[in-house]
């Protein structure tokens, strides 16, 4: 990446809290070979989505003693199990007999063990061996305190959070300041009500970079997206690996007689977080859409979303505020297929002779950051 010069006629009287500039990060340029090369894709594998934390179930997803799911991602297949404890255990989805896939669905482990299809090996929820057909057969050393290699997993606002190897920092200090950002809403009190996932035939920082920034709404989503959100008066904040955006509503921005920035921009504002690598939490104070971008190839991806209610507001009942939830979803919906409609058709375009390069505004200067992030952990 190369940096040019800043858009002189940026608007930069905008702030965040802290007085940072509206634009802090200047324009930039991407080698497009960084979206289609296969050996670029093997690097991000490895060296990021192996080694960092990522949200991949909803707490309600294992409520209860014996609640198992089942995540598969980029090769990998890990079984969540909720104990007697009430804490959670996470391991590969992996018989380490012979290899077979152990446990295919999610639901409930009623025997609270799980016995391979192939050739019956038992473990319990916290994947320790407890029964081998033949033990006798094998070497008893082999078998004695034999337990699938685990997955570090936390269970954090709402959702529950795997770290595929152990080679990794702590939750907290992967998060860094979005801990207390994101912890601040208190989404493990709200109501996980929906879920919806989207294929795409992009590569997944492709799908990334178009929720990473806010300036497309009035072109791709003119028809869905009205004049609630002042995209003009967002405000970018970097802080890495990840980022924010605090974007004014104009509701609030009439209740409260303008844009307080100075204010707790998660009551005022909708705040748009993206927690490296692939999950952007789209925060109003009313309700959350949180979408991942999951690699499945160099050129195909898959968007999966989900959907959480705040606590029903003084007035309201249940019924009525779910009703008003579900409309805000189906547009949701509605957007994010204009969104995927657009990527579909970048990722045709991949090998055209005429991408050679990216281009970022200083209003797309979260992209500039999340590639840079990117290129720092895989090499570019």
């Amino acid at each position: 990446m190369s940096e040019t010069t800043v858009d002189s006629n940026a608007p930069i009287a905008a702030r965040v809290g802290s007085g940072e500039a509206q634009y802090p990060v200047p324009s930039s340029l991407l080698d497009a070979r960084h979206y289609r090369d296969p050996e670029q894709y093997r690097r991000e594998i490895e060296r990021i989505f192996h080694r960092t934390w990522l949200p991949v179930a909803r707490s309600a997803d294992v409520a209860a003693f014996k609640d198992h799911f089942v995540w598969d991602g980029f090769g990998q297949s890990v079984v969540i199990a909720r104990l007697e404890d009430g804490s959670l255990a996470a391991w590969h989805n992996v018989c380490q007999h012979r290899g077979a896939r152990l446990v295919r669905e999610s639901g409930r482990c009623a025997t609270g063990s799980f016995k391979c299809p192939w050739h019956g090996f038992a473990y319990d929820l916290e994947g320790k061996l407890v029964h081998a057909p033949l033990a006798e057969a094998f070497d008893s050393a082999e078998l004695e305190d034999l337990r699938i290699p685990q997955v570090a997993v936390r269970e954090w606002s709402g959702l529950v959070w795997i770290a595929p190897t152990d080679d990794v920092p702590s939750l907290e200090e992967h998060l860094g300041e979005l801990y207390g950002e994101l912890g601040g809403y208190g989404f493990e009190r709200w109501t996980f009500r929906y879920r919806d996932a989207w294929p795409i035939k992009a590569n997944w920082k492709t799908v990334i970079d178009a929720f990473n920034e806010t300036w497309h709404v009035p072109f791709t989503h003119k028809n869905t997206v009205k004049g609630g959100l002042l995209w003009r008066d967002a405000a970018l904040r970097i802080m890495p690996p990840h980022s924010m955006l605090a974007l004014p509503v104009r509701r609030y921005v009439e209740r409260d007689g303008g844009i307080d920035h100075e204010g707790d921009h998660r009551a005022s504002m909708l705040c748009h977080y993206l927690t490296f690598p692939n999950t952007i939490f789209n925060c109003f104070p009313t309700h959350v859409q949180i979408f991942s971008s999951w690699p499945v190839g160099p050129r195909e991806s898959v968007l999966t979303a989900w959907g959480a209610l705040a606590p029903a507001p003084e007035g309201w009942t249940q019924e009525d505020w779910f009703a008003q939830g579900d409309k805000g979803w189906a547009n949701f919906c509605e957007v994010a297929e204009e969104d995927v409609d657009v990527l579909e058709d970048a990722g045709r375009v991949y090998d055209s002779l005429g991408f050679k390069r990216q281009m970022f505004n200083a209003a797309e200067g979260r992209l500039t950051a999340f590639h840079a992030e990117v290129g720092a952990r895989a090499g570019a």
